[in-house]
């Protein structure tokens, strides 16, 4: 990814994809015009794209405040780090689920994002989260030139270089990919091929337990690590007070503690280990909605 600052003075992110598969611009075009259409203010919006045969550009809005694993853990190095109160949190990942919810609903095809991570939502502005990498492993795909079995058409048309995607096709198809962040994937992803929704939702899940517990996905207990799913199960089994399981840093937020039990149990609702026992993505964004917060 590189940031790009315009002579006009506007700042674009451009991701550069693989070199390859210049056979296959009009499955690159589809793909990349159907993620174009994308329109919410909880998603990354994607501007233009650009195709040559040994070049091939992705376009953004440029989201100035970092992502939420950063904002979460801090970063490597980092010398000040002030972390998320409370309120912020709730507010992040009620936005992220309204953007989970668009993907979700916003197609005939019922869009999975399939990486959901806090790498992946950035921060604007005023801290508001963007979904990012939607589509990118299906894209990478074809211009990496590895087979896919979701299509093997050869396309030799001209490519046309420059494409504001916001003039997508109404026929534009996106094909799902697969999580590539095992430790956010759900249990069930590695034994059945079809994306499903509820693997996002799992995802989700997992992302709220890291904002309430601060804890990465994999917990150190001893000598060993333990999912942070099970790790809260376990601490939920023993019956331990909520002082015992949250972030250190949201002791100061001690009076919110009706708020982050509710939010805690709509994460551990959305990873059951049986995905037909999680709720969909929009039951999971009206749960939160009805979390009360400060910065509502």
């Amino acid at each position: 990814m590189y940031k790009v600052v315009l002579d006009d003075g506007l700042t674009l992110a451009v991701r550069r994809l693989g070199e390859g598969g210049s056979q296959r611009f009009k499955e690159f075009q589809t793909e990349v015009e159907a993620i174009g259409k994308l329109r919410h203010e909880n998603i990354v919006t994607l501007r233009a794209y650009y195709w040559s045969v040994d070049e091939k550009l992705l376009i953004y809005d440029f989201i100035p405040n970092g992502n939420l694993a950063t904002a979460v853990h801090g970063k490597s190095g980092l010398t000040t780090f002030t972390p998320l109160p409370w309120s912020l949190r709730l507010k992040i990942m009620k936005g992220v689920s309204r953007g989970v919810v668009y993907l979700h609903e916003c197609s005939p095809k019922k869009y999975v994002h399939g990486d959901i991570k806090p790498s992946n939502i950035l921060l604007g502005h005023d801290m508001e989260p963007k979904i990012s990498d939607f589509g990118i492993g299906r894209l990478a795909n074809i211009t990496g030139g590895s087979p896919t079995v979701q299509s093997g058409r050869m396309v030799s048309e001209k490519p046309q270089q420059w494409q504001q995607s916001s003039t997508a096709s109404e026929a534009a198809m996106f094909s799902p990919v697969v999580s590539f962040s095992p430790n956010y994937q759900a249990p069930e992803a590695l034994k059945v091929a079809k994306p499903s929704q509820k693997w996002d939702v799992y995802s989700y899940g997992i992302i709220l337990l890291e904002m309430i517990t601060g804890r990465m996905p994999l917990v150190q207990v001893g000598n060993s690590e333990m999912d942070l799913v099970q790790w809260m199960q376990q601490r939920i089994k023993e019956k331990k007070p909520l002082a015992n399981v949250l972030d250190p840093y949201l002791v100061q937020d001690a009076d919110k503690e009706e708020e982050m039990i509710a939010v805690l149990n709509i994460a551990m609702a959305c990873t059951q280990s049986s995905p037909d026992a999680r709720p969909s993505m929009r039951h999971v964004s009206d749960a939160l909605e009805r979390v009360s917060s400060s910065l509502d």
